[in-house]
């Protein structure tokens, strides 16, 4: 039975958070009628101070789809894409499907900025929380990480600052740079894939996170070196 490590991280929270999820909210239409689709362009927003982000969306024509429910959905390639909630909920759970198709993306910026929003409930069918889907839901305490999860694309989750405890699944590969930045609150990360990689998520900011991983895993080691301020980018 493989054992548990704690490693602890105690560094002064930097000055200079994410700004790359403060704009504009990316593939989402205004005004449009209740129920129609609209054709739009699809474009990443990248920071212009961190020149190793490369945009990560492709550029296309999108159907997005305005509903008088709380969500706008895209249905793309046999798949929904959770493109903006609308709603002002303190506990939303999003459903596993809509528009006839499994929903397996909460997409760019869709929950963003959403004050009041306490808790999320994510359906089995999610595989990927995308750029600043939660960026700025700084009342967000609780939200749980399925196990179809197996991405975690960057500054997900930046400023929320009420969270206090992440669970990330083994079904989880990829978690990219900034995914925690400014996440104050956060006391307590675990990390079940013992292969998972650390790329900056900003864990090594925050001033009271303790990191639990299998002992003598690829994420005891990083998170060790995190802890004993030796992470570098060449590692």
């Amino acid at each position: 039975m493989k054992k548990i490590i704690t490693v602890s991280l105690a560094f002064a929270l930097s000055a200079g958070l994410l700004s790359a999820c403060g704009g504009k909210k990316s593939g989402q239409d205004s005004e449009s009628p209740d129920y129609e689709t609209q054709p739009q362009e699809e474009t990443a927003e990248v920071s212009t101070e961190l020149e190793s982000w490369a945009p990560l969306a492709t550029v296309r024509d999108r159907d997005i789809v305005s509903t008088d429910d709380e969500f706008d959905y895209e249905v793309y390639e046999g798949h929904t894409i959770i493109t903006s909630y609308k709603g002002n909920a303190q506990t939303v759970e999003v459903p596993a499907e809509m528009g006839g198709a499994p929903v397996t993306e909460i997409g760019f910026y869709a929950f963003e900025a959403k004050d009041g929003l306490l808790e999320v409930v994510l359906p089995d069918s999610v595989t990927k929380i995308c750029e600043c889907a939660f960026s700025g839901c700084a009342d967000l305490y609780s939200i749980n990480m399925p196990q179809s999860l197996t991405e975690i694309q960057r500054g997900a989750f930046v400023e929320c600052t009420s969270l206090t405890d992440i669970t990330i699944p083994a079904s989880v590969v990829k978690v990219q740079e900034e995914a925690f930045t400014g996440c104050t609150g956060l006391t307590s990360v675990t990390v079940e894939n013992p292969e998972l990689e650390y790329d900056y998520w900003g864990l090594e900011e925050l001033p009271s996170v303790t990191v639990y991983a299998p002992e003598g895993s690829a994420a005891a080691q990083w998170a060790e070196k995190i802890n004993n301020g030796e992470f570098s980018p060449e590692q």
